[in-house]
């Protein structure tokens, strides 16, 4: 009997030494081609020193491959570690999403509750969205970044969560009816720290810290409320201006939405819980995990806080961040339980073609499978509505910037700068290029496309179609001025009419927007802020403005006597 407890142990012991041996064959393996990968980025920066980042790639409970590069301070030259904290932004999201699982299972949220229910002073035009309409960006509530970005603020201004809240509640109309359309929102995930606020009757950076952080001991993660934070740990944030990284001064407090700090030793422990689950369990990982649906049963790929989607034909969730110089990526593999966290301070960086490129010197496909090069759902590409798009474009900002869109045999192409690159479809009226990760939104209006918006990098630049015999349209300039004022923003525009221009002046934007003639009585401003503005009249008499932005749409300016 003794002999055969000695066997057993002696078996068990070869199996994990075997099991030790065969993963540290994996990462000899890859090591070098990350290596090789990381170099030639950082060589890619230039010369001197620069922020950086913190990088780990994770397998169940233990690092396979980290890298360290670059500054947390410039001025005092303060190198980067794998303990230096870092704003996750957008990528904090998951962890609101897990706040919420787990109120569920406590029976304190009903995710098909109205969300007038936990927050009864929204107003009526939200008394129809559920919360989980919210968790899914399906609510159709206006972004609050461009809300308050047509109030003239600034982002190194200071705003809170309160603030966000404030705004929020004066709105008096959505983008869309909700469960029709999904549209990512930052003010969804704002709403839902507030209803997590209501229901524990605790702060959300309270409670989420003592019943996520705590638990998986992530002792360096919290909610920023001010940048007194400690010396030396903390990454200042730097863009560059196209001379030098500049500093970016962090003031914002949107919890819910962003504002999480945290390092890459801490997000080992959240990775990790991925895997063993010692924070939600199965149930809530079914939840967070699971992709939402519009009311017309139609999927899309985002869950709590999360995309779920493949990459390299694996399935993955997945979520990126970016404020300030800031920038953030988080990928994890169920099947294979293996995770990648990327932190860095610099603002050049772009987290999901690094995620995208360390998957393909992980999994690297080694059939004939074709796998997907972009974290977006391609489509098939419906030609009746790309015949409307198809044509010239020049970009609202830079003039000197054409886009040309056509098909060619049964293929579609964008041309920039004299390069082809191949189009695909995430959706009828959304286009994207793997090669520069960018997605085209066309814009339909009474059944034409006269304009689209670039997404790319977290930015947003409008492009008009150039009209080869546009017909000049008569319109007395001088009707058009005015003063209008929003009762959802509490703010001023006044058109004026000046040097044959149009513009509109606001005292707390730092130079005027001139807006360009579109069609009709609809104009395009010059900054992207704007991707329209229409004149309404009554009986011949301009009585508003109509403004829309792609995430925040028809908001109101009445016109003051």
């Amino acid at each position: 009997m003794k002999k055969k407890k000695i066997g057993t142990l002696g078996l068990g012991l070869m199996i994990i030494i075997s099991l030790i041996q065969c993963k540290t064959e994996q990462v000899k393996e890859i090591k070098p081609q990350l290596d090789a990968y990381f170099e030639q980025q950082e060589g890619n920066l230039g010369e001197g020193d620069k922020p950086g980042y913190s990088m780990i790639i994770t397998k169940k409970d233990s690092i396979i491959y980290k890298r360290i590069f670059g500054s947390a301070d410039l001025d005092k030259k303060t190198p980067i570690t794998e303990t230096t904290i870092f704003d996750i932004a957008s990528t904090s999201k998951q962890f609101t999403g897990m706040a919420i699982a787990l109120l569920e299972e406590q029976g304190k949220i009903n995710i098909n509750d109205k969300i007038i229910k936990y927050l009864p002073d929204l107003s009526e035009a939200m008394s129809n969205i559920t919360v989980y309409q919210l968790v899914h960006h399906t609510s159709g509530i206006r972004d609050w970044p461009t809300l308050f970005a047509l109030k003239g603020w600034q982002p190194e201004k200071p705003l809170s969560l309160d603030e966000i809240y404030d705004i929020l509640k004066k709105q008096k109309r959505l983008n869309f009816t909700p469960g029709t359309e999904f549209s990512y929102s930052n003010s969804n995930y704002n709403l839902l720290a507030k209803i997590v606020e209501a229901v524990t009757d605790t702060s959300f950076e309270s409670w989420v810290h003592d019943n996520i952080f705590v638990p998986l001991v992530m002792e360096n993660t919290y909610f920023a409320k001010n940048n007194n934070l400690v010396e030396n740990t903390v990454a200042n944030s730097y863009y560059f201006d196209g001379n030098e990284y500049v500093p970016f001064d962090n003031n914002l407090n949107a919890y819910g939405s962003s504002s999480l700090m945290s390092n890459t030793s801490d997000m080992l422990k959240w990775m990790t819980n991925f895997n063993n689950k010692i924070i939600g369990g199965n149930v809530a990982f079914n939840k967070i995990t699971q992709k939402g649906n519009l009311s017309n049963s139609e999927t899309i790929d985002y869950g709590y806080g999360l995309y779920i989607t493949e990459l390299k034909g694996k399935k993955a969730y997945y979520h990126d961040g970016a404020w300030g110089g800031y920038r953030s990526g988080i990928v994890f593999f169920p099947e294979e339980s293996v995770g990648i966290v990327f932190l860095s301070n610099n603002g050049t960086l772009n987290p999901q073609k690094i995620i995208i490129d360390i998957a393909e010197i992980l999994f690297g496909d080694k059939t004939e499978k074709k796998t997907k090069e972009s974290m977006s759902t391609e489509q098939k590409i419906n030609d009746e509505f790309f015949s409307l798009c198809a044509g010239k474009y020049q970009q609202v900002d830079d003039k000197n910037c054409y886009l040309i869109f056509f098909k060619e045999d049964d293929e579609y192409f964008l041309n920039m700068y004299n390069n082809n690159y191949k189009l695909y479809a995430k959706s009828d009226s959304v286009y994207f290029v793997k090669e520069a990760e960018a997605e085209f939104v066309f814009h339909l209006r009474k059944g034409e496309v006269n304009s689209h918006t670039l997404e790319q990098n977290g930015n947003s630049y409008l492009a008009l179609r150039v009209e080869e015999d546009k017909k000049e349209t008569n319109i007395n300039y001088n009707n058009l001025t005015g003063t209008f004022y929003s009762r959802e923003l509490d703010v001023n525009y006044e058109i004026r009419y000046e040097n044959e221009q149009l513009i509109i002046h606001c005292t707390v934007f730092p130079e005027d927007l001139i807006l360009e003639h579109s069609e009709d009585m609809t104009f395009q401003s010059n900054s992207g802020l704007i991707q329209s503005i229409s004149f309404l009249e009554k009986t011949g008499e301009i009585t508003s403005i109509s403004i829309s932005n792609p995430r925040a749409k028809n908001i109101i300016f009445e016109k003051r006597n």
